[in-house]
């Protein structure tokens, strides 16, 4: 089993980032055959996520949507939802 990633470490949510499969570019429409996330290091480094195509949507990674270290899935209300139990 992997490690949980510390507060700092960088997660993203467990939802897709984007929808569609044809993008504009000049004009005309592309199909889309690949996503990739992109992070830029304030030191210039940059790390590349490609996104994973399933049910018409782009969704990150799976190892990248880990919940917080102690934190149950299932457990995390929506941001505008607190928990019924506190």
């Amino acid at each position: 089993m992997s490690e949980s990633p510390s507060e700092d470490d960088l997660v993203l949510p467990p939802v897709p980032l984007a929808t569609g499969g044809v993008v504009q570019v000049d004009g005309t429409g592309r199909r889309v055959s690949q996503m990739e996330l992109v992070v830029s290091t304030e030191d210039g480094a940059e790390l590349r996520i490609p996104l994973e195509h399933h049910h018409g949507a782009w969704w990150p990674p799976t190892e990248r949507t880990a919940p917080p270290a102690g934190v149950s899935a299932d457990r995390v209300p929506p941001a505008d939802h607190p928990h019924p139990e506190g």
